[in-house]
């Protein structure tokens, strides 16, 4: 129904309204943008782009992360432990995550796709990160920084890695970030 809906929101739009959409928003998992696409509605001369929404984006990342423990619940890992459980990936890490990979994506509109991945991969590696083995050379550095570890070396405060999730967990969950 959503994509018999969207085509004939552009086929009418000329016609109507004498107006070419040459933009489509879409959440990225519906079958409207390939019909509109497919019917080729303007021609060649004015082909349909799909921008995707972000909200969107990041849900799914988060789907993709409890697919990947629900998939693992009965695995063990490298680490010889299972891939859910305190301090490894609950359903508040997969939020948290979530959330920051929406973040990484925001903050990064209208600059270059490796300005985006890297800002994914600083969520990465700052998870990674510990005590004895601080990971965050592609965390945003100053003050404003979200990551605590930097904003430390420019207050002068000592920081303690809290948050971190072990090595085995984000082994499985790199495949995840792949942007």
């Amino acid at each position: 129904m959503e994509s018999e809906g969207a085509l004939r929101i552009f086929s009418r739009s000329l016609p109507n309204y004498n107006v070419r959409y040459v933009q489509y928003l879409g959440d990225g998992d519906s079958k409207g943008f390939l019909r509109v696409q497919e019917s080729n509605i303007y021609g060649d001369e004015f082909p349909v782009e799909k921008l995707e929404c972000i909200g969107h984006v990041q849900k799914r990342m988060g789907a993709r992360l409890r697919a990947l423990k629900n998939n693992l619940k009965s695995t063990k890992l490298s680490d010889n432990k299972p891939i859910s459980g305190r301090g490894r990936l609950t359903d508040a890490e997969i939020h948290l995550l979530q959330k920051y990979y929406g973040l990484a994506i925001r903050r990064n509109v209208g600059k270059s796709v490796a300005d985006m991945s890297k800002s994914i991969w600083a969520i990465y590696f700052h998870k990674l990160s510990t005590d004895e083995n601080p990971q965050h050379a592609l965390c945003p550095m100053g003050e404003e920084s979200w990551c605590g570890y930097n904003k430390s070396i420019v207050s002068g405060e000592k920081y303690t890695h809290k948050h971190s999730l072990p090595d085995a967990v984000l082994l499985k969950l790199k495949n995840c970030l792949e942007i």
